[in-house]
């Protein structure tokens, strides 16, 4: 994706690894939130499989964090149809 924002370096920790990468201005929190999630998902999974290697942990993160990101798009879908069902049935009164 172009941008002609300025690129700053961002450094976030997951499980107590620290990653860097350019991120402009205005992605820059939603990015850092983002990364606090994925960190709390890992945690929560590692602490419940204490064996598993990180790179298990992150799949299983990435798969939750996929499933709830498929759930909210259905619910959304879901809220789109009834808002239409409900505005045709104001606009045919």
């Amino acid at each position: 994706r172009e941008t002609h924002m300025s690129q700053q370096k961002v450094t976030v920790r997951i499980l107590d690894r620290e990653y860097q990468f350019a991120a402009s201005d205005d992605e820059r929190a939603s990015l850092l939130s983002a990364a606090d999630q994925l960190d709390t998902t890992m945690r929560s999974i590692k602490g419940n499989n204490t064996t598993l290697g990180a790179d298990k942990v992150a799949i299983m993160a990435a798969l939750n964090i996929s499933h709830e990101m498929m759930q909210l798009k259905q619910a959304h879908k879901k809220i789109n149809q009834l808002t239409e069902s409900l505005q045709n049935s104001i606009n045919t009164k």
